[in-house]
């Protein structure tokens, strides 16, 4: 993510107003590009479906709690993997092999594919919902998890008004073909008005996929003689990424699933469980910490980075322990600079936003409810964000237990919290989401403080004498899918 910050730096450091909004709007698709081409897609989709369009409301239901499930699934399924490849990745760029880049994606892609497609399966199997609904759902969880792959490899090709302009022409393509859809339908058999809907918001994810891809084989073409599931030897050798990956993912939408089952949960066509009350309030909150994973990708991660390879090329290269010390100095001292400006900036947006809040959600014609428990979200939401950061950290620093605890606690807390204060109704809800997100929050912080203290001890004591390459269940794997393959 580094390189691609230090892209757009170049953006910020002049002083045209134009540029400089252009920069953040830039950050804001590479933060979180599929974040906002789905919930904001369906913003706007569901404007117009309540208000210019003639669509019965258990339909419009239907296509949303689609959507919604396909981009929060394939979240859960990529997020695991999505460390190990980075990693991967990484340690490829620094001896200059990026013959590995194009392979590595198309291994991944086929694994989360194959993940995928089980998953549906089974999902799907007792689903009374017609065949053609099904497979469009199915091809759009396929989209979303792509999108959500795609964007691990393409903070390295450094193209961000490509992969902008990916997300924009795939909102506008998706809004323009509901659109058409709703006005000159295609004559369904069954659920005509969703599956019309479903296809033209499909039909922008599939152009932002294919941008995404052709940006991704452009700036890394194809090397068909590297072993695509090399990558998986790093889940063998780096266990603790993939937990730590999997963990904060299902932490992240676990307190939904099990509102799911409470008094307001829903459920559509005997196939979807959701609670509009709380899902709506969730994902609103969420769009409110974007300038948080902004702010990082340009500011925090860009001038942190610096001082970090210098530390570490110190430590590497044979520097004195007083040029070691002094580095070291200067790198922590860069960090929680910026680590504090980008809390205090974040976090004065947020309670703006929570002050604003009942005049701009009753505009849009939301309930006192569902403004009540965004409140909370939104603080739950701010949490959440400044804790990721401070797991991103951590794997800077090889800190992978402490990432690997932070996680757990995040997931161990929403399940826990959640479930014993779900018999208490509405008036609790989002607390869990919160508190959990608070006690993530005070241990990475913690951790990190005491972990940076003493950052050139665990630097020196984590390095092997002697190296020894870790040989398990996945790297045996990855061979011999590998050989059969290509070698039969």
């Amino acid at each position: 993510m580094a390189g691609i910050g230090f892209t757009l730096q170049k953006l910020f450091r002049d002083d045209y107003l134009s540029l400089r909004v252009r920069a953040y709007a830039y950050a804001s698709f590479i933060a979180a590009g599929p974040w906002i081409l789905s919930v904001g897609s369906i913003a706007f989709i569901n404007v117009i479906l309540v208000h210019f369009a003639n669509v019965e409301d258990n339909q419009r239901q239907l296509f949303i709690v689609t959507v919604s499930y396909c981009f929060i699934f394939s979240q859960m399924l990529s997020g695991g993997w999505q460390l190990c490849v980075t990693r991967y990745l990484a340690d490829h760029f620094f001896h200059n092999r990026l013959e590995v880049v194009t392979p590595t994606y198309i291994g991944i892609s086929r694994i989360i594919f194959g993940i995928s497609l089980l998953a549906a399966v089974i999902f799907y199997w007792s689903s009374p919902l017609s065949i053609l609904y099904k497979v469009m759902s199915v091809l759009l969880f396929f989209m979303c998890g792509q999108i959500w792959l795609a964007m691990v490899f393409l903070t390295a090709a450094k193209d961000y008004k490509m992969i902008a302009i990916a997300f924009l022409a795939g909102a506008a393509v998706s809004i323009g073909s509901v659109f058409v859809l709703l006005h000159y339908p295609i004559s369904f058999t069954q659920y005509r008005q969703s599956t019309n809907i479903l296809l033209g918001f499909s039909c922008g994810m599939l152009l932002t996929m294919a941008i995404l891809v052709f940006v991704l084989l452009r700036a890394f073409p194809a090397r068909t003689a590297v072993n695509p599931y090399g990558f998986l030897q790093y889940v063998d050798k780096y266990p603790s990424l993939l937990w730590t990956g999997f963990l904060y993912n299902i932490g992240v939408w676990t307190h939904n699933m099990i509102i799911w089952l409470g008094s307001s949960g829903v459920r559509i066509e005997e196939t979807f469980r959701y609670s509009p009350i709380y899902d709506t309030s969730v994902f609103l909150a969420n769009l409110t910490v974007i300038p948080s994973l902004v702010l990082f990708v340009v500011s925090v991660e860009t001038e942190f980075y610096d001082k970090y390879k210098t530390f570490y090329g110190y430590v590497t290269n044979g520097g004195t322990l007083e040029m070691i010390q002094k580095a070291k100095k200067r790198m922590v001292e860069v960090l929680w600079r910026e680590l504090y400006r980008l809390t205090k900036l974040q976090g004065i947006l947020t309670v703006f936003i929570i002050l604003i809040s009942e005049m701009l959600l009753e505009l849009v014609g939301l309930q006192k409810t569902v403004i009540d428990i965004f409140k909370l979200c939104a603080l739950g939401a701010l949490l959440n964000a400044i804790m990721l950061i401070h797991i991103l950290l951590m794997l800077y620093f090889e800190d992978r237990k402490g990432a690997v605890i932070t996680g757990g606690i995040y997931f161990g807390l929403n399940v826990l919290l959640t479930a014993g204060l779900l018999p208490l109704g509405f008036d609790y809800y989002g607390f869990s989401y919160f508190l959990a997100g608070l006690a993530a929050y005070g241990w990475s912080g913690y951790r990190l403080l005491i972990f940076l203290k003493r950052i050139e001890v665990h630097t020196f004591i984590s390095q092997s004498i002697i190296y020894k390459e870790k040989s398990g269940f996945f790297a045996r794997l990855s061979e011999k899918v590998y050989l059969q393959r290509y070698f039969k």
